[in-house]
């Protein structure tokens, strides 16, 4: 069997083996920045969860809300300017939900890192230059786990083998510049990994990665979520990744949720135009070379002062008089959604959609 295939025949016994009580369940969140322009609606009541097993991919333009969402759910949004104003996040771990977005600071930190952890966009960035790795990954699992330095430098070293870091003993002493870029990566999963979490955020986590290292970031990822019931939460760009992982797609438009529905009938019957927009701006094999893309005209909207109805509407080649009122996110086909007015007009043309099913 094809890497691809396996990836996409675990995905799928994950949905149909794994329980349906979510481990993050997000309601009606808001995540607001107050400047001095005004207040900017990064996060505009967004609901979703996630459950054990399962990869939800979280897609849409740069300045969508993806990234901000997931810092939302760490309480990691810088405040000020940025403050989470509303909505609930629960986390269930051992049979016990809990709001995190009302537990103290203190109770966080106990949380983040053990319960959720994060791997962040850029991890030359995210990586203190002045430790080296074995620090940076030891003190999680001394601080959440309570493990001595001996014991945690063992399981250090571990968890740099199971990412795939080739000399693991040797290179737990080297710096953060003396990796390349998909090393560090590997830490930052192995940083994440440390403490067994229930719930991975992964923002962007093959960005800047050649295609190789990306196969064997994804290939390590999904088997973390056979193997250890981790439920990840996958933020990209990149569709054909999200097809090849995900088993439901979040897409996101100005701050709010647009689509959501399983991978396959996402792709296969987008319901709104953004979602269309999307499939239809990636570049396809086998076709005519004189084909150009089909890119999304026009610029997100200002989240100063946002649409008052449908936030594509400027931008939608189906706009009408009826998407001045803000359009609700309901079904619109059996366990798929669409915040639109009038769904699944632009979905006769899916080639491109079965190309990256293809693909994926």
């Amino acid at each position: 069997m094809s890497t691809t295939a396996s990836r996409a025949t675990s995905a799928e016994g994950q949905v149909a083996s794994g329980a349906r009580n979510p481990v993050l369940e997000v309601k009606n969140l808001k995540t607001q920045f107050f400047t001095r322009s005004g207040i900017v609606f990064a996060v505009d009541d967004v609901s979703f969860e996630v459950a054990e097993g399962e990869t939800l991919g979280i897609v849409g333009e740069s300045g969508c809300g993806k990234s901000v969402t997931s810092l939302s759910i760490m309480r990691l949004v810088p405040n000020p300017p940025g403050k989470v104003v509303g909505g609930q996040i629960n986390l269930t771990v051992d049979g016990k939900t809990r709001d995190i977005t009302k537990v103290s600071d203190s109770e966080m930190r106990g949380v983040r890192g053990n319960d959720i952890a994060m791997i962040f966009q850029d991890p030359m960035t995210s990586l203190n230059p002045v430790y080296t790795i074995g620090d940076q990954i030891c003190e999680p699992l001394m601080l959440h786990m309570g493990l001595n330095r001996t014991e945690a430098e063992k399981r250090a070293i571990d968890l740099l083998k199971r990412v795939g870091i080739p000399g693991a003993e040797e290179r737990f002493g080297a710096y953060p510049h003396q990796f390349s870029g998909g090393m560090r990566q590997r830490v930052m999963i192995a940083i994440a990994l440390a403490c067994n979490p229930k719930v991975l955020l992964a923002d962007e986590p093959t960005t800047a990665l050649d295609v190789t290292i990306q196969a064997q970031i994804l290939d390590l990822m999904v088997g973390l979520n056979r193997d250890f019931g981790t439920a990840i939460i996958l933020i990209t760009h990149d569709l054909g990744v999200v097809a090849e992982v995900c088993q439901r797609v979040i897409v996101m438009y100005a701050g709010k949720i647009v689509e959501q529905g399983k991978a396959i009938d996402l792709f296969g019957n987008p319901q709104h135009p953004y979602t269309m927009g999307l499939l239809k701006s990636i570049p396809r094999l086998g076709h005519d070379v004189k084909e150009r893309l089909a890119p999304i005209g026009g610029l997100p909207p200002d989240l100063l002062s946002p649409p008052k109805g449908c936030r594509f509407a400027p931008r939608c080649p189906r706009r009408q008089a009826k998407c001045d009122t803000p359009p609700p996110l309901i079904e619109t086909r059996p366990g798929q959604m669409a915040a639109c007015w009038f769904p699944g007009e632009l979905a006769e043309d899916t080639v491109t959609a079965t190309y990256i099913i293809g693909q994926g």
